[in-house]
């Protein structure tokens, strides 16, 4: 199982148009493509900004290759609402999934990527 993390952040300015697109656009594209087994959209607010973060789970790099194309580590059209956002793709290697629901693998998501 792969896990993407897409990092953006927006001028507070702009944080609602940010978090409509994200929703609407990003977090539909990710749930909607084959492959996919979850995600979820954090923010965080800051003094003059607010920032995003976005957690994927993926079957296998195939599936998300399918929809990044063939640059996985690279942001997809939809992910450059920012200008750089920060993509990074994981292998999940330990999970405790008893029963498999979204809450608990976004649990063992954010666990093993704050290590």
């Amino acid at each position: 199982m792969i896990a993407r993390v897409w990092h953006g952040v927006a001028p507070e300015s702009r944080a609602s148009e940010h978090l409509k697109y994200i929703r609407e656009e990003l977090f539909r594209a990710y749930r909607e493509a084959a492959g996919n087994r979850g995600a979820i959209l954090l923010s965080r607010r800051r003094t003059d900004c607010t920032e995003f973060l976005l957690l994927s789970l993926w079957e296998s790099l195939s599936f998300l290759e399918a929809l990044t194309g063939p640059d996985a580590d690279g942001a997809f059209a939809k992910e450059l609402i920012n200008p750089s956002p920060m993509v990074k793709n994981y292998e999940v290697v330990v999970t405790h999934l008893p029963n498999p629901s979204l809450e608990e693998v976004v649990v063992a998501v954010v666990s093993f990527v704050s290590i």
